[in-house]
């Protein structure tokens, strides 16, 4: 399945009220982060929807702004998709060089691209303590390798092996 705007509109096709549809997307986005569970920005959008749903269930959001929340989650996906089959890149490396640029980190493409590498040396980095201290050390000269400042580069790779847990955990 795919989240896209043709999902939405089938969604609202159905004419099930406000509640529903929140209900079906929420489904739906958390399906497809489990089909594509390689895909940080799924896991991550599968993570935003649960909080979409708790505070749903919680009452503190009416179906409306539930929904609202959701179609915005699902836009931002879509430029994502967009950008990055424009750069050409896959998601995870993509996810890598959106989260290098957010930390201001010079040349994010290149440094992604290097972490990708780090990354697919060391595949059981997830369940084996030697691979994912020997992925964070290379992760860490990767970025180094780039950015001179030391604190804002194990600032970076401790937010980013955190959220990486955290993502493939779900």
């Amino acid at each position: 399945m795919v989240i896209d705007r043709s999902t939405i509109e089938t969604i609202e096709l159905k004419d099930e009220g406000a509640a529903t549809e929140v209900i079906n997307l929420i489904k739906a986005i958390q399906k497809e982060a489990e089909e594509k569970s390689d895909d940080p920005f799924l896991l991550a959008m599968a993570d935003r929807a649960r909080a979409v749903q708790e505070a749903f269930e919680a009452r503190q959001d009416t179906p409306e702004q539930a929904q609202d929340n959701l179609l915005s989650a699902i836009a931002k996906n879509e430029e994502r998709n967009k950008e990055q089959a424009a750069k050409g890149l896959d998601s995870f490396t993509y996810f890598m060089m959106s989260k290098f640029t957010e930390e201001g980190i010079p040349n994010p493409e290149k440094v992604a691209g290097k972490v990708r590498v780090s990354f697919e040396k060391h595949p059981n980095w997830k369940t084996s303590e030697a691979e994912l201290r020997e992925a964070r050390k290379q992760v860490t000269f990767a970025i180094f390798s780039e950015e001179d400042d030391l604190n804002k580069v194990t600032a970076t790779v401790d937010a980013l092996f955190t959220l990486l847990q955290r993502s493939y955990k779900a």
